[in-house]
């Protein structure tokens, strides 16, 4: 876990835990992972007909860049193919990136939260929506 100094630096990711907990949610369903100068971290959510996302998001001490990824497993597909969907997609969507990376589709999109929460989950749940939308055409 973050030493002292570590906990003020991210205070962003320590605002999500306090708003996971206000939600019920158990802090330990969070998986998190730590590196320097950054915080991951991932938990599913549900997608469409029972397929399961994966959320991940980035949270960088200097507690105003933050990265939100939402991955979806994909499986027999046609490379080409599905490279000529995800560059359409991204001359479509100038704020985010489609990309697929070990079979996993995947929205990735930066954000400056200017270390407010509530910019971080606005951003994340428009990424979680757009997603649903364009992987199921894929």
């Amino acid at each position: 876990m973050f030493t002292r100094k570590e906990d003020r630096l991210l205070k962003t990711l320590n605002d999500f835990y306090d708003y996971v907990t206000s939600q019920g949610i158990d802090k330990n369903a969070i998986y998190e992972e730590t590196g320097e100068g950054f915080a991951v971290v991932s938990f599913p959510e549900r997608g469409e007909k029972d397929c399961i996302y994966n959320i991940a998001i980035v949270f960088y001490e200097n507690d105003n860049d933050v990265e939100i990824y939402v991955r979806k497993p994909i499986k027999d597909f046609d490379e080409l193919t599905l490279l000529r969907k995800l560059n359409s997609l991204n001359c479509e969507y100038t704020d985010v990136t489609f990309l697929v990376d070990e079979n996993m589709l995947t929205v990735k999109s930066h954000l400056l939260s200017q270390g407010k929460l509530e910019n971080v989950l606005i951003k994340m749940v428009s990424d979680v929506q757009l997603a649903q939308t364009e992987f199921i055409k894929i």
